[in-house]
Parts: C-alpha cells; sequence; structure tokens
C-alpha cells in the first residue's frame, strides 16, 4: 500500500468528485490533484475525522453511505462511457457529472443529517475544492465576484490544475496523446514532494485571496468556516 499521507495535501483543483471507481477506493484515500482528493461529498463522509467533526453516529454514517452508494451506482455507467472519449473531453465531461452526482448526493444526505451538520459539511468541502471553488457558479454569486475577478479566478484555477498535475507527473510526455501515465498518476509508488504541494496550494490560494475585496473575504470566510485538516482513514485490514 503506498503511503497515505500525502494525500491530505493533494487537494483536487477542478470538481469534486475525482474518478468513477469511488466504491473501490480505499475510505478516505483520493485521487490527488483531481478534484477533491477525498472523493467529494461522498468521500468526505466515509471519512472517520470529518464524520467525527460533524458529530455523527452510526446510524447516521450508515445512512449517508446507503445513500451515497444510491448515487453513484445511478451514474456508473455514464463514468464508464467517458473512458470512450478524449482525453481533453473526458476532463470537461468528467467535471459535468462530478458536478451532478456531488449535488444529488448532498441532496440525499441532506434528508439523514442535521442543519449543523449540514452546513458544517458544506464549509469543509469548499475547502476541500480548493482554488477551483472560485469557479463555481454559486459561490460566484455569493460572492458577488464582477467579470474581471471571474476572469482571474478561472485563470488562477487553469493554472492551479496545471502545475498540480505537473507534479503528479500527469504534465510530462502527453503530447503523442495517450502514455500509460495519464492524469496525474505520475510515477506509480513515488507521491509528489509534500512541500511543494503544500507551496503549490499556498501560491495559489493567496493569489485568489488577493482578487478579493475585504468584504468579499469576510463571506468568505463565514462560508468555509474554520480551518479543518482531513486525517485519512486508515485502510482497513481483510481480517479487520
Amino acid at each position: 500500500m503506498r503511503p497515505l499521507a500525502y494525500l491530505v495535501l493533494a487537494i483536487g483543483v477542478t470538481g469534486l468528485i475525482a474518478a468513477p471507481a469511488f466504491a473501490q477506493r480505499q475510505p478516505g484515500q483520493g485521487r490527488g490533484f483531481g478534484g477533491g482528493q477525498f472523493g467529494g461529498i461522498a468521500g468526505l463522509l466515509r471519512n472517520e475525522s470529518v464524520q467525527k467533526e460533524l458529530k455523527m453516529d452510526k446510524e447516521q454514517a450508515d445512512k449517508v453511505a446507503e445513500a451515497a452508494k444510491k448515487v453513484q451506482d445511478k451514474h456508473q455507467d455514464e463514468f464508464a462511457k467517458l473512458r470512450e472519449l478524449s482525453q481533453e473531453e473526458q476532463r470537461t465531461k468528467r467535471a459535468e457529472l462530478n458536478r451532478t452526482v456531488s449535488a444529488e448526493t448532498l441532496t440525499a444526505v441532506s434528508e439523514v443529517l442535521k442543519p449543523e451538520q449540514v452546513t458544517r459539511l458544506k464549509q469543509i468541502e469548499l475547502q476541500q475544492a480548493g482554488v477551483s471553488a472560485f469557479t463555481r457558479a454559486e459561490v460566484e454569486k455569493a460572492l458577488a465576484l464582477n467579470d474581471e475577478q471571474k476572469g482571474k479566478m478561472k485563470g488562477i484555477a487553469d493554472e492551479s490544475q496545471t502545475k498540480m498535475r505537473e507534479l503528479f507527473g500527469g504534465g510530462r510526455g502527453q503530447g503523442g496523446g495517450g502514455s500509460g501515465r495519464q492524469r496525474g498518476q505520475g510515477n506509480r509508488g513515488t507521491p509528489p514532494d509534500q512541500a511543494k504541494i503544500t507551496a503549490l496550494r499556498k501560491e495559489m490560494g493567496d493569489k485568489a485571496l488577493a482578487v478579493l475585496t475585504d468584504d468579499q473575504k469576510t463571506t468568505w470566510k463565514s462560508m468555509t468556516g474554520d480551518t479543518f485538516t482531513i486525517t485519512p482513514t486508515p485502510p482497513r485490514r481483510k481480517d479487520d
């Protein structure tokens, strides 16, 4: 099992759920830079440190897992069809599908969680989304971003995505369109440098915050709440 420690630093920069085969992952394990490295809303809710932060009891955890799985199963065929598309088309379609799945998952689990739990979950998810959160329509509306700010935020998000992909090895050798190391997989078993990931996230985050006015920064703080650091859930042993 490759080390999980670096994953907690590789928070997503492009979407909400990084890969379709969520049910096949270990709890708390994500896809690195790809978009909510803990698997979007569903992945967050499977993580033990998030469950603790939300004060979820076992009954809630079980019901939430069931609700999330139903949504995931509903869209499995759509995710499978993405493999038939080109790499660029996959990125675009996957991002759209990820947003749909995440929205449906949030709606489903909101029937199980208490209002205050849903609020905190949304805050944590926004923190996990990284600078890509500023390109979401609902965030743009909440912050009342003007056209100039929206353009700057998109540029920052694109830059962050490109640089993060390079750290994960996905920015190399793709000119021919189809090596075995695509979509940020990098060299298997060789995690990217944690310090570089941390530095990149801080650099991009600082750039994004610099675009906001003081009032917008205050609104953003209320939307994200207190900073929360996720601890990856250790993989379960087969005999557990």
